[in-house]
């Protein structure tokens, strides 16, 4: 396979979901034989010690944040995601003026290849808006799910709010080389339901920012993580 002259995958304004807010799916994005390159690599991968384990409410995550160069699939898979034609696909996709300057963190603060174990959930929120880390607003989120063989009695389900009722209006199941894309402002509410006990939930999350908000609905003013509340409301799913 000639990794130099591989094709860069399509994000085009007609795949792009606006309910409940502006996002795209795509299962099977990458080329099968690509694909299958990266999972031998992320096997390999799973079996070094992660950069770092966030612990959280909602479980340990292992994160690994980089990639040794003789994982060449998986660092041409990132190679994609962060060039400036497929920038510019996420450009013309989300209707962002493409005057604006849009970036990849690198350092996958917060992201990377990510490993959710089983009873691993993530409660309904909108992301931070500005990252101090670089200097900059969080704009899009990237997740490549990477769970081969994944069946929907498995949970780890990623859920999108519509904004005004809080009601879960789209379930992304997260099935092995299906990529999700989503804006990210202050009505971008989401979550993940548990995993159950015999699944880890995999993914490439990746964070997108730019020197300014793209989105009429993001705060200008610097915010950590909106949390929803629901009391004693149907919104378990973490349960």
């Amino acid at each position: 396979m000639d990794l130099d002259n591989l094709e860069i995958p399509k994000i085009t304004t007609s795949e792009i979901s606006m309910e409940p807010f502006a996002h795209f799916v795509k299962k099977d994005f990458f080329s099968t034989d690509f694909w299958e390159h990266i999972s031998e690599e992320l096997t390999l991968i799973e079996q070094t010690k992660p950069d770092k384990k966030f612990e959280s409410d909602f479980g340990v995550k292992a994160e690994w944040k980089t990639f040794p160069q003789q994982f060449k699939y998986v660092n041409a898979m990132l190679d994609q995601l962060f060039s400036a034609p497929f920038i510019e696909e996420l450009k013309t996709a989300f209707g962002i003026d493409h005057d604006i300057s849009i970036f990849p963190d690198r350092t996958f603060d917060g992201g990377g290849f990510v490993i959710s174990p089983p009873g691993a959930y993530l409660a309904y929120h909108a992301d931070f808006n500005f990252s101090s880390e670089v200097d900059a607003y969080r704009i899009l989120n990237i997740l490549v799910y990477a769970n081969n063989g994944y069946t929907g009695d498995k949970g780890g389900q990623l859920h999108l709010l519509d904004p005004d009722s809080k009601t879960v209006e789209k379930i992304v199941e997260p099935f092995d080389n299906t990529l999700l894309a989503f804006l990210t402002d202050d009505i971008a509410f989401h979550g993940v339901s548990r995993n159950k006990s015999d699944f880890k939930r995999k993914s490439f999350n990746l964070y997108y920012y730019a020197s300014r908000p793209v989105s009429q609905k993001q705060s200008t003013v610097p915010h950590k993580t909106i949390w929803l509340d629901f009391g004693n409301s149907d919104h378990t799913h973490g349960m």
